[in-house]
C-alpha cells in the first residue's frame, strides 16, 4: 500500500495523470494488486490524504509538549509552524491535495482531523490557563479554523509562509484569546 500511496504522491507532484492505470505503472505493480487494495482512484487518493492529515495531526501533537512550556505567544508560533512543517516537506503534494480534496467525499476524515487538532489546542489552551473545559473546546475550535484559514490563504498568496507571517498569524491568534 504504501509504494502505492508514494506513486500517487509523485504523479500528484508532478501533475501527471492519477489514473489507476498510471499510479499502479508509477508504483511498480499490476492494476490488479492495486484494486486488491483500493476500489478506485478516489480511494487512492483519500487514503493519501488520510496520510498526510495523520502526519499533521502527529506533528501538532510532538508539539504540544514543548509548546506548553513556552509563552502563549511562543506556545502557538510553535503549534503554528509544527501544522505547515507537513506541508513545508512536500509543497507540491499539500497544495495538490487541497485542490482534489475539495472534490472528494472527505468530511469525515476532515472532521476527525479537525476534532484532533482541537483536542490538541484544547489542552494548550488549559495548560497555559488560559481557558478550561467547554470554553477552552471552543476557543481551540475557533483558533483551528482561524490558523487554517490564514494559513492556506497565505500559502495561496505567497506559495510558502516565512518567518514574519508566523509572526503576523500568530499575533492575530493571540488578539482572539486577549479578546475572550
Amino acid at each position: 500500500m504504501d509504494v502505492i500511496l508514494e506513486a500517487t504522491a509523485l504523479l500528484l507532484e508532478e501533475g501527471k495523470s492519477c489514473s489507476t492505470n498510471a499510479i499502479a505503472e508509477r508504483a511498480g505493480v499490476g492494476i490488479a494488486s492495486l484494486y486488491q487494495y483500493f476500489p478506485g482512484r478516489d480511494e487512492v487518493i483519500a487514503a493519501l490524504s488520510r496520510q498526510v492529515r495523520e502526519r499533521l495531526v502527529h506533528a501538532v501533537a510532538s508539539a504540544l509538549v514543548t509548546a506548553c512550556r513556552q509563552s502563549l505567544r511562543d506556545g502557538l508560533r510553535s503549534l503554528i509552524l509544527a501544522a505547515v512543517q507537513v506541508d513545508r516537506e512536500r509543497p507540491l503534494l499539500a497544495s495538490r491535495l487541497d485542490e482534489i480534496e475539495a472534490k472528494l467525499p472527505l468530511k469525515t476524515d476532515q472532521r476527525r482531523v479537525m476534532s484532533e487538532l482541537c483536542a490538541v489546542v484544547t489542552t494548550f489552551l488549559e495548560r497555559q490557563h488560559v481557558a478550561s473545559g467547554r470554553k477552552a473546546e471552543t476557543l481551540a475550535a475557533d483558533l483551528c479554523t482561524i490558523a487554517g484559514a490564514l494559513i492556506d490563504a497565505e500559502r495561496e498568496r505567497a506559495g510558502t509562509i516565512e518567518t514574519d507571517q508566523f509572526d503576523r498569524i500568530t499575533g492575530q491568534l493571540v488578539a482572539l484569546i486577549q479578546a475572550e
